[in-house]
């Protein structure tokens, strides 16, 4: 991922929201809200996908930092210099998680390959996660 950096004056904010799912272990899949915050920084069309409802407005001073996908910034940290406020992923829990799917993969690569899917697996979830959080050390 080639990191980008946008930072100034936000502009043409809107909020918008969509769903993805989720897998539970007893209720079967659970929709989960995404709030959308679309926008233009310094001129430079901007997209943020995050849980939370970022406070972002028309005038704000912001940094975002992510990659460019068909000349849109998709954001993956940004941090609102008008307030103070920072806004991305946590990503503690999911390093820990891909690192475990590594060490259980490994040792079942040689039964029927089923390993890999694990390790594979892990291994992206740490790959984005890394990602984030060169992300947002950029934004300090």
């Amino acid at each position: 991922m080639g990191l980008e950096i946008v930072k100034g004056r936000a502009s043409n904010v809107s909020l918008g929201s969509d769903y993805s799912y989720a897998a539970t272990a007893n209720h079967g899949p659970v929709a989960i809200k995404n709030q959308i915050v679309s926008m233009r920084v310094d001129g430079k069309p901007v997209e943020f996908k995050t849980r939370s409802l970022p406070s972002i407005s028309d005038g704000d001073e912001v940094v975002a930092a992510g990659s460019m996908k068909n000349g849109t910034l998709e954001a993956v940290a940004m941090r609102n210099t008008s307030t103070g406020a920072s806004y991305f992923p946590p990503t503690t829990m999911p390093l820990v998680l891909g690192a475990l799917l590594v060490v259980i993969g490994i040792p079942l690569i040689p039964l029927l390959g089923i390993g890999l899917l694990f390790a594979g697996f892990g291994g992206w979830v740490i790959y984005k996660c890394l990602n984030v959080r060169k992300a947002v050390r950029a934004l300090a």
